[in-house]
């Protein structure tokens, strides 16, 4: 397997345990720094959020990508706002202006009352089958060397091209969502499923199986990605006094929070958002699988902690997944459990964003990618 090491670019230096009114709401310079950082300490990819609250995220790769030499996008996309065709050529165009890095992350959307912030009021099975010809389009736009016509259940247009082609032929799509509909839509459609993030291991041997299944039902291989929240420390001690501090940033926050919306305020921040108004994944197919392990044991498997995920239960959104904690050692280690069952793409994030990226680099990423490296050595890849 390809090991592909992720991390996530936001629009300031912040996190779920960020106090209100720490630094500019959106931080051009920091952005920046991040980015160089990241491509300075051997980050393969970022990933660039999308919600109906946030900065345009595909003006933000494009500005990055002057600054860095070899860091990849995850340029989160959402269908159904502009037309697929016009899409088609703004990742072309970003792909050839970063010499081959563009990729573009779809997102459908968990949540009907977010969605409807920017004027769509589809349904979830409706929005993902738009999803589904959407990608289907762009992908027919990337390769056409004439006009291509098209009619279908929710586009149609005459002689649409591009004169400008991806550098290596197609652009990376990358996809999520849980239920039936996403897994057999993103079978038909996507390069790479990202999972939202760590399960105890047995239950992510099952998702892993259902997923290559759905895939291979379609005759295509897929790539799986998911998301690592880490927390580390010097010595295991060290790391379990900083997953404490985690857990009073939390505390904290959420009284915060829930003072704004006692206020009639409106809980907005670039982490967590209790306010139910403005939540952007409640009521996604993975929140009754958070919920049922919040109520569970706190340590699973190795490693993996649920104490986040019992803090922020309460919360709108995101309630986070569980994270690894213990030294850089240890964590590489337990994060090869996941490499081993078929998950090639790690997508990293603490809880200091600017800070974490140098200590990733210098400390799990390497670890990481020398395990990993050692592994494909004795496994043949599947056919």
């Amino acid at each position: 397997m390809s090991l592909e090491i992720l991390g996530v670019l936001l629009h300031r230096n912040a996190s779920e345990i960020t106090p209100a009114g720490e630094g500019p709401s959106f931080d051009a310079a920091m952005i920046g720094e991040m980015a160089r950082a990241f491509d300075a300490n051997d980050f393969d990819r970022v990933l660039i959020l999308q919600n109906s609250y946030a900065p345009d995220p595909f003006a933000i790769a494009a500005h990055v990508a002057a600054m860095t030499r070899k860091l990849a996008f995850m340029v989160a996309h959402r269908p159904g706002f502009i037309a697929p065709t016009m899409a088609a050529r703004m990742f072309a165009t970003l792909d050839n202006l970063s010499s081959g890095r563009a990729g573009v992350h779809v997102i459908t959307g968990a949540n009907d009352v977010e969605l409807q912030c920017d004027g769509d009021f589809h349904t979830k099975e409706e929005r993902y089958r738009r999803s589904g010809e959407y990608v289907q389009v762009m992908k027919s736009i990337w390769s056409a060397q004439s006009p291509v016509d098209h009619v279908g259940d929710w586009y149609r247009f005459r002689s649409a091209m591009s004169e400008l082609k991806p550098v290596n032929g197609s652009i990376p799509v990358y996809w999520g969502g849980a239920s039936p509909l996403a897994l057999e839509v993103g079978a038909e459609v996507a390069d790479v499923y990202a999972i939202g993030g760590l399960k105890p291991l047995e239950d992510m041997r099952e998702t892993v199986a259902q997923l290559q299944q759905a895939w291979a039902r379609t005759g295509r291989k897929v790539r799986l990605q998911t998301s690592v929240r880490v927390i580390l420390g010097e010595s295991e001690e060290e790391a379990w006094r900083n997953a404490r501090g985690v857990l009073e940033g939390l505390r904290v926050k959420g009284l915060e929070q829930e003072a704004l919306v006692a206020q009639g305020a409106a809980a907005v921040s670039t982490g967590m958002r209790l306010d139910p108004r403005l939540a952007t994944t409640k009521g996604g197919s993975g929140r009754a699988e958070l919920e049922a392990l919040a109520q569970g044991r706190e340590l699973l498997d190795k490693r993996l902690w649920t104490g986040i995920t019992k803090a922020s239960i309460a919360f709108a959104t995101p309630t986070l997944p569980p994270a690894l904690v213990g030294t850089a050692e240890q964590v590489a280690d337990a994060m090869m459990d996941y490499y081993r069952m078929g998950i090639s793409g790690f997508l990293l994030r603490g809880f200091d964003l600017h800070a974490d990226i140098a200590a990733h680099g210098r400390e799990l990423i390497p670890r990481l990618r020398t395990l990993a490296a050692a592994h494909d050595e004795t496994v043949a890849e599947p056919v």
